[in-house]
């Protein structure tokens, strides 16, 4: 295998992805055009659930085994979600 060959791809739900994370079974997602977080099955790429983003510019995600952590860029803000 070459170091850096696209194994598989799927389309973003969003226009504009900016933030990704693994929880251990599915992928986190967050989208500045929609200002939504995605959970994506990592097999089909399908949405399972979304939710609307807590700030208006969302960046980043990172997974802590239990919650998600997310930033905002327009508000200076960092947050920590609940996911179910």
């Amino acid at each position: 295998m070459v170091v850096g060959a696209v194994i598989k791809w799927f389309a973003s739900p969003g226009a504009t992805p900016t933030g990704l994370t693994w929880d251990g079974k599915t992928l986190w997602h967050c989208d500045l055009t929609t200002d939504r977080i995605y959970q994506i099955n990592p097999i089909t790429g399908a949405v399972i659930k979304w939710f609307a983003s807590p700030g208006a510019i969302p960046r980043g995600l990172t997974w802590d085994g239990k919650t998600l952590w997310h930033c905002d860029s327009i508000a200076d803000r960092i947050y920590q979600l609940e996911t179910h």
